[in-house]
Parts: C-alpha cells; sequence; structure tokens
C-alpha cells in the first residue's frame, strides 16, 4: 500500500494482476449499489465503419519486454486492436502510478514510450501499415514513468530515487531528428525537487516555453523554462495547493489543472511564461478516493479525473476564469479502477483504461455527460498508459 502525506512518502506493495492496493497504481473498491448511477440503455449495435490507421495506443510494460499494442477507431467510436509492436525495452509487469507513459508527437508522426524496464524510450513512426520503430535511446536516468514532446524536443520523467540511483528522480530532454533518431540534448538533465520525490508526470506547456513535472510523493509542482536550444532550465519547485499532485493538462498555455491522489481533489493555476504559478481553485473535493488522472475536454469546458479506488469517474466544469466547480461526483463506474484516460481528437469519445486489463469507451455528449459503448478486454497485466489523436 502507499498512504500519501504532504511530503512525506511511505512505501509497501502489493500487486495482483495489475492492480496495486491502494493508490494510483491502481485500487479499485467496488461501491455500493446503492451509490452507483442508473445504467445508461445499452446502445444498439451497428456495423462500424473500421478505420485503416491506428488512433490509440498503450503499452503492455511487460518486463520481459515492453510492446505497443495499437487500436483503429471506427465511426461509431469502437475499437478494433489493429497489432503489437516491440519497443525493443523492457516494462516492470505492474502499475507505476504515472500519467503520460506514451505521448504523440505534435503532427501526430510520431509515437514516444517509456521503457521503465531498461531505463530508455523509444519512437515510432505511425503510418497505415502500422509503427515502425525509429529509435531506443537512454531515458537519461532510472525508471522513466512519463514522456513529453513538443516540436522536436522530447523530454522524459524519471523515478530515480525509487530504482536507487544516487542521482534521484529527474528530467532529461532529447532531440528528435527528421529520420526519427532520438538524440540526448546536452545539459538538459535537471533535477526535481528533492532526490525521491515519486513523480507522476512531465508534460510541456502548449506554447512549448515551460515543462512542468508533479511530485505525488513530495507535494510540489516543478517547472522549468526552455530556451532557444531545447534546454530545460530556471527551475522552481513550488507546493501544490492540495495533497499528492499527480496528474494534469493544459487548456491553454496559461491554465493548469491538476488531480491530487493523497486528497481526492483536483486544483487549477495560471501559468506564466517564467513558470510562476498562481493558484485559481484550490483542492475541490470528487468526494471520492484516489483522484488520479486528469483530461480536459477538447472545448475546454469540462475535466475528467479518474477515482481508481473508487471505480469512478467525476466530471468537473471549467469556468472562463480557469475556475474548477464539481459538475458530477460520479459520472460513471468502471468496471475496474480507473487509470489512464485519452480523448479522441474529434472530441466525441473518452477512453479509459483500467486496472482489470480493459479499455473502455464512453461517448461524450453536450453536457459532458458520458454513455459506455465498448468495452474492450484481454489487455496484459500491468499494461500502462494511454494516448490518442
Amino acid at each position: 500500500m502507499r498512504l500519501i502525506i504532504f511530503r512525506v512518502k511511505t512505501h509497501h506493495y502489493l500487486w495482483f494482476g495489475i492492480l496495486a492496493l491502494a493508490g494510483c497504481g491502481g485500487s479499485y473498491n467496488s461501491p455500493s449499489p446503492s451509490s452507483l448511477p442508473t445504467p445508461a440503455p445499452t446502445p444498439t449495435p451497428t456495423a462500424p465503419q473500421t478505420s485503416s490507421t491506428a488512433t490509440l495506443f498503450t503499452m503492455s510494460n511487460a518486463a520481459s519486454g515492453n510492446t505497443v499494442i495499437a487500436y483503429a477507431r471506427n465511426g461509431d467510436g469502437t475499437l478494433t486492436q489493429m497489432g503489437s509492436f516491440a519497443t525493443g525495452g523492457l516494462g516492470v509487469g505492474h502499475g507505476l502510478e504515472n500519467q503520460g507513459a506514451l505521448a504523440l508527437s505534435d503532427d501526430g508522426k510520431y509515437l514516444f514510450v517509456v521503457n521503465a524496464g531498461s531505463n530508455d524510450v523509444s519512437a515510432f513512426q505511425i503510418s497505415n501499415q502500422g509503427l515502425k520503430r525509429t529509435a531506443l535511446a537512454s531515458s537519461g536516468g532510472h525508471l522513466p514513468v512519463s514522456v513529453a514532446s513538443r516540436g522536436s524536443l522530447v523530454y522524459v520523467l524519471n523515478r530515480g530515487g525509487e530504482a536507487g540511483d544516487p542521482n534521484g528522480d529527474n528530467i532529461s530532454g532529447l532531440r528528435l531528428g527528421v529520420d526519427g533518431s532520438l538524440t540526448p540534448i546536452a545539459s538538459s538533465t535537471n533535477q526535481l525537487s528533492s532526490a525521491n520525490t515519486n513523480p507522476a508526470q512531465i508534460e510541456f506547456s502548449p506554447s512549448g516555453n515551460v515543462i512542468v513535472a508533479t511530485e505525488h510523493g513530495g507535494g510540489m509542482i516543478d517547472t522549468y523554462t526552455v530556451d532557444a536550444n531545447g534546454v530545460a532550465d530556471g527551475h522552481r519547485a513550488q507546493p501544490s495547493a492540495g495533497i499528492g499532485p499527480f496528474g494534469f493538462a493544459f487548456r491553454n498555455a496559461s491554465e493548469l489543472f491538476v488531480s491530487e491522489a493523497g486528497g481526492g481533489t483536483a486544483s487549477s493555476y495560471t501559468v506564466d511564461a517564467q513558470g510562476d504559478l498562481q493558484t485559481v481553485s484550490v483542492a475541490v473535493q470528487t468526494r471520492q478516493t484516489t483522484a488520479c488522472w486528469l483530461v480536459i475536454t477538447r472545448d475546454g469546458t469540462h475535466a475528467y479525473v479518474s477515482n481508481t479506488a473508487s471505480g469512478s469517474i467525476s466530471t468537473f466544469g471549467i469556468g472562463t476564469d480557469g475556475s474548477l466547480s464539481l459538475q458530477s461526483s460520479i459520472s460513471v463506474t468502471t468496471q475496474g479502477g480507473p487509470l489512464d484516460m485519452a480523448i479522441t481528437a474529434d472530441g466525441l469519445y473518452l477512453n479509459v483504461l483500467t486496472a482489470s486489463g480493459n479499455i473502455e469507451v464512453f461517448r461524450i455528449d453536450t453536457t459532458a455527460g458520458l454513455t459506455q459503448t465498448q468495452i474492450v478486454t484481454g489487455l496484459p497485466a500491468g499494461s500502462n498508459g494511454l494516448v490518442s489523436f
């Protein structure tokens, strides 16, 4: 079990399949029948129009050899598996307590994947024929758990403290070549607030001039400015507004929204060009347990938070000023503890990876309500990360 108390971390794991008994790895306690919303009617099956290009990806995270599992999205939002592709690296076979294990390039031509068990990152070129691996490069540290891309820059978040690396947790940069290669960026490796912070996610701001990383165990949000050479510098470690900052997303270059697993809450901030944070909404309750992953609807009006231990997804409204308000504590329940989430490029579907080894697909209506359309089963134990376009 992992208990997160602000700025303090203790460890004790007991894995069953891909479930951890607590925290964002992820735990799942079945809600009582009286707490469940009335189920929506089962949609009438229709013959889907199958896409020829993979648009949704997860990874097996297998210790014997990591693979990317690719799906095509059909016209009705359902998914069809297209194949699996070896990363050339190793996973760890269990939950990573992370968001963003996979990332897409801005133009959708490349996919980047962390290999937590072999301390490297894979790059794939995406085509109608599937995925072609173009690079396998060192992550610049130990136990990479999250990756981010902007332009030709790729940055990796390494949880080195947990892996016994004397250099501790860090971020480190790579440059994507026109041939899909990855080359380390000199002087781009930076530490987090301390050596062992249980960091969860890294991401660029939409403008690309700020990098953000969350410290689930350290209770801090780290920001870095990115110079013209792609080097991250100007490190600022700023206290989170809520306990256990975990997943996050930008609505635009100056608005950041963060889930907080320790308190079952979410907060919002403004971010300036130097990476300074100003709190807008402080630790707004989901009224659920372990608010781990967070995504924002394509129109920027709502945020979904996956509550892993509660087996539910909460919906927040986002105001024009960036404030958060709880719209629904339990928008839907999932068959397994919900982990990572991804919204399709057209904004019509929310895909949810669960601790049961499923991907659950939900249609998003005009009020951000969710209706389940499909459950894809049979993913390997320990599967991790989800990204879509």
